[in-house]
């Protein structure tokens, strides 16, 4: 038995102020609903959320530069999410909101692999605690959440990043095209793939990887830490209402997430700029960092500039 279920029947036993938690140990999920039922429902979640996603990647991508040499003028495209998606919808049509979702549900894969890993390092620091002891019952489940979380992102990454690079390429394509004149003005993935292989060579695929490090790994780390952390706050809250309108635990846990959510997605949110610029119009060879696309965002645009797209990642992340 997993501690992290031996932890919670220790909470519900007479005289505890803890309420009892069901925690669904890896070793209890049935293999064959998950690997089927799980990335079914994962690819109608990604074609919900998938419209905020290619507003999020717009809104960071375009400058917001006011200067003389502009006459003063302010060259942003779009004035917030809601303006993105009533200009692409108008001059684009709804379809255009979909640029992008056939590369990114190959991303599946990555969100199949990303619980896994997630689940599989959980349960192995559980068990390397009770023999060690290095953390306290109080805070075991803050740091094993936040240790597999970080973890398990950077295995995921392998394919994220590749998957990543080719969809925001298609989300801002708006007019571009890597063939002849005549020809479509929309290249095709394969086009695409082949332009940035010969461009960049193989690494072009992996070009932004420390970045997208930067963003993924704190943000997952953040989220299983901030979710552990909400999820208990929240448990403790309600034991203590008895009330008929207090909530059940299958509310709380859904609001715990969702506060995980903003408080992650806040926090990267200006690594995530970095990554989409490094990613879309970067090169492999030009010398651009990270730290070195902060510094240019701010110079350039402002500090405001790294909150680009917060509004579109919020709703593309919360849910």
């Amino acid at each position: 038995e997993s501690d992290g279920r031996k932890g919670d029947q220790r909470a519900g036993m007479p005289g505890s102020n803890r309420p009892p938690v069901d925690d669904i140990g890896w070793d209890e999920i049935d293999p064959f609903k998950y690997y089927t039922y799980g990335p079914s429902l994962f690819f109608f979640v990604r074609f919900a959320l998938h419209p905020f996603s290619l507003v999020k990647t717009r809104l960071q991508m375009q400058r917001d530069i006011t200067g003389a040499a502009e006459g003063g003028h302010h060259m942003a495209q779009y004035r917030g999410t809601l303006d993105a998606f009533r200009k692409i919808t108008r001059y684009e049509g709804v379809r255009a909101l979909y640029k992008g979702f056939g590369v990114a549900t190959v991303g599946m894969v990555a969100g199949q692999i990303y619980i896994t890993s997630y689940e599989v390092i959980r349960m192995n620091l559980s068990h390397a605690n009770e023999q060690v002891k290095l953390v306290g019952e109080q805070h075991i489940d803050l740091v094993r959440n936040a240790v597999a979380g970080g973890s398990a992102s950077l295995v995921s990454q392998m394919i994220v990043v590749p998957v990543d690079i080719v969809s925001q390429k298609r989300m801002m394509m708006t007019g571009l095209s890597y063939g002849p004149p005549g020809e479509s003005s929309t290249p095709t993935v394969a086009a695409m793939v082949r332009n940035i292989a010969k461009t960049d060579g193989p690494r072009g695929f992996y070009k932004g990887f420390g970045a997208s490090l930067a963003v993924n790994a704190p943000s997952s780390a953040i989220w299983w830490g901030s979710y552990g952390y909400f999820r208990e706050r929240l448990l403790h809250a309600a034991a203590d209402y008895s009330g008929p309108l207090r909530p059940p635990d299958r509310v709380l846990e859904p609001l715990a997430g969702a506060s995980a959510g903003v408080v992650s997605t806040i926090v990267t949110n200006p690594m995530d700029v970095a990554r989409t610029r490094l990613q879309v119009d970067g090169r492999i060879h030009d010398g651009s960092t990270l730290w070195s696309t902060l510094r240019l965002l701010v110079k350039d645009e402002g500090a405001m500039s790294l909150m680009k797209g917060v509004g579109a990642r919020l709703m593309a992340s919360v849910p």
